[in-house]
């Protein structure tokens, strides 16, 4: 057996409005590089191409990208995804009220599976695994339920609720 997997958690940053055009546009030049070059028209299903000028977050608003980790007994630490985010407004100051703790919260609502409410579950085990699996690290729902599970922030998130409204 390969390195277990002795913690996940969830990465949470700011996102401004040129960061989350760039990751977009990141996102569509990497699905278009995977494309069946025999059917360049066939559909991407998921790909959104930012139209230049047109803003793609909600203005007046904060708004926040998060990425779920493992972190091997090693030491590595491995990307499992970052394509969830969320967006709080909150009138005139949308950080007057903003805490680490409720953004926390906000993080963990953010990864619950779907199937949540139908489950119980807090996590998409499954998915999780696979997407381990996919990285050459095996690991079971029952191993991963186990694990001490972590939000972190980003410095600049950090200091932003720090300052406070």
């Amino acid at each position: 057996m390969g390195t277990p997997v002795v913690r996940l958690g969830a990465w949470c940053d700011l996102e401004t409005e040129d960061e989350a055009r760039r990751r977009l546009g990141a996102a569509a030049a990497e699905t278009a590089a995977v494309d069946d070059p025999a059917d360049p028209a066939a559909p991407r299903p998921g790909l959104f191409v930012p139209v230049p000028g047109t803003p793609v977050l909600s203005p007046g608003g904060i708004h926040f990208r998060v990425e779920e980790f493992a972190v091997l007994a090693d030491g590595r630490r491995i990307r499992l995804h970052g394509e969830r985010g969320f967006g709080l407004s909150a009138g005139a100051d949308p950080w007057r009220f903003q805490t680490l703790e409720s953004l926390a919260r906000d993080v963990r609502t953010t990864v619950l599976p779907d199937d949540a409410e139908d489950t119980g579950e807090d996590h998409p085990w499954e998915w999780l695994v696979e997407l381990l699996r996919a990285r050459g690290v095996e690991a079971s729902p029952d191993e991963l339920r186990a694990l001490p599970y972590d939000v972190e922030f980003s410095d600049r998130l950090r200091a932003r609720v720090s300052a406070g409204g």
